[in-house]
């Protein structure tokens, strides 16, 4: 089954359209908002701990799962599935202060039946969409997605914010938002069922195990080596943004307004990336985002050590620039690897594939964050360190433009992680040989994916 301009044109939309009624939801649950409602309920520190890890501990155990399900019995039906879950437990959200005996409960309920849908509706996202968004306007089709999911996640997190901030109290309020989240959903459900799906399963039909199947997967060519590629990349770069705020927060003595507004810069920054780094890939490929994505990205780490040189009165707006240069560069990457990966997905179980792959991009994200956290722990890393034996000469140089304070003049632990981050991203152009495919323009001019 093929589209035709119009339908593709229609299909695209309702795709965007879904993902921003999702992101209103998701909302709830990443940016503060359930954590404080679990406080307002009274809950305890270490209740509100174990409920805020159930989302991703769900999505960890349950993608695979859902995956062999939208590969067997269809992405639509599991993904339909997951979005009436979603009702059911943001709905439960916004209801359970009604109940005072049970409020608790039934929002652990929610919170669980949330997380399912996460995990139902994901699984088969990127396969549905493989069919349906042409090789040769990928780059711009997801950059143009992830623009507008960005915008409109900024947006609601802002009203959110201001919302509570008036109201700090009243549990009104958090279900006023969560009904809001609940109504997201359900006209979600309308924009979702107007995605074509034009591969029909074929698990059922082989009636494959899913032991063989995620085996079949793993034998594709290339499709482990890039994997493990994004996985190291993620490893070395995921991390970058918290390292920049525990400096300036830890080492400069930031306040926290000021962290707040950095990192806005670090989500400006991320949108153009989106949005040109989808152009470029189309023109020139996801390898020439990726390559040039890494030297920036160690460029930026290394420039960030070298704050010890840049007046004070400067120094902010030289941070702004390296948290945009940041941003950008990752919100590239993010669309070249989508890009690639809807290019490398095989013709069968392609949610199977699609989950495995995010699950080993998302290993790389955590552990850019426990690994640093680790040998922090542990102490191998001195706290302070420079280039020059102390702060005089540094001082004598500047003749007193920078600040003083040798904990301003002097390196860090975290600057010793940075470092690393920053060479070990350098190294890594050497893997570009692990990136199986990309975008070339043919000799007549026309744009199509190669299989390297």
């Amino acid at each position: 089954m093929t589209l035709s301009p119009k339908e593709e044109k229609a299909a695209m939309r309702n795709t965007i359209l879904t993902q921003c009624l999702e992101i209103v939801a998701l909302g709830t649950t990443v940016n503060g908002t359930l954590l404080l409602y679990l406080t307002a309920i009274g809950a305890s520190v270490v209740r509100t701990m174990i409920y805020l890890a159930i989302p991703p501990l769900t999505n960890a155990l349950l993608l695979l799962p859902a995956a062999y399900l939208a590969d067997r019995y269809g992405k639509k039906l599991i993904g339909q599935t997951g979005i009436a879950l979603g009702i059911l437990g943001w709905g439960l959200m916004a209801l359970a202060a009604y109940s005072e005996d049970s409020t608790e409960a039934l929002i652990v309920t929610g919170i669980i039946l949330a997380s399912i849908s996460i995990a139902m509706f994901g699984a088969g996202w990127f396969s549905l969409l493989s069919p349906i968004v042409p090789a040769e306007t990928r780059g711009r089709f997801f950059g143009r997605l992830r623009l507008t999911v960005s915008i409109v996640s900024l947006t609601f997190s802002l009203l959110f914010a201001w919302i509570l901030s008036i109201y700090t109290d009243e549990i009104l309020v958090y279900q006023g938002i969560y009904a809001v989240a609940t109504a997201a959903f359900v006209v979600r459900w309308f924009t979702y069922r107007r995605i074509p799906e034009l591969e029909p399963p074929v698990a059922k039909i082989e009636n494959l195990s899913f032991q063989q199947i995620v085996s079949s997967v793993f034998q594709t060519k290339n499709f482990a080596a890039f994997c493990s590629y994004m996985f190291l990349l993620s490893l070395f770069t995921a991390g970058a943004g918290t390292l920049f705020a525990m400096i300036e927060k830890r080492v400069l003595l930031f306040s926290d307004t000021s962290i707040i507004i950095l990192s806005n810069v670090t989500l400006i920054g991320s949108m153009f990336g989106m949005f040109f780094g989808g152009r470029v890939i189309d023109r020139h490929g996801t390898r020439t985002v990726f390559a040039g994505c890494h030297i920036i990205l160690a460029q930026a780490m290394v420039a960030f050590l070298l704050r010890v040189y840049i007046p004070v009165s400067f120094l902010p707006y030289y941070l702004g620039m390296l948290h945009f240069i940041l941003g950008a560069a990752l919100g590239a990457v993010g669309i070249a690897m989508t890009t690639e990966l809807l290019g490398i997905l095989p013709e069968k179980y392609k949610s199977v594939a699609s989950s495995m792959f995010v699950i080993f991009q998302t290993s790389g994200v955590a552990l850019s964050g426990i690994l640093p956290a680790w040998f922090l722990k542990i102490g191998i890393l001195r706290n302070r360190w420079g280039l020059s034996q102390g702060d005089k000469l540094q001082l004598n140089v500047f003749d007193g433009i920078l600040l003083g304070q040798s904990q301003q003049l002097q390196l860090s632990a975290f600057d010793s992680i940075l470092l690393c981050f920053s060479l070990m991203t350098l190294i890594l152009v050497a893997t570009l040989g692990l990136v199986p495919s990309m975008l070339n323009k043919s000799e007549e001019g026309s744009i199509g994916m190669n299989r390297l």
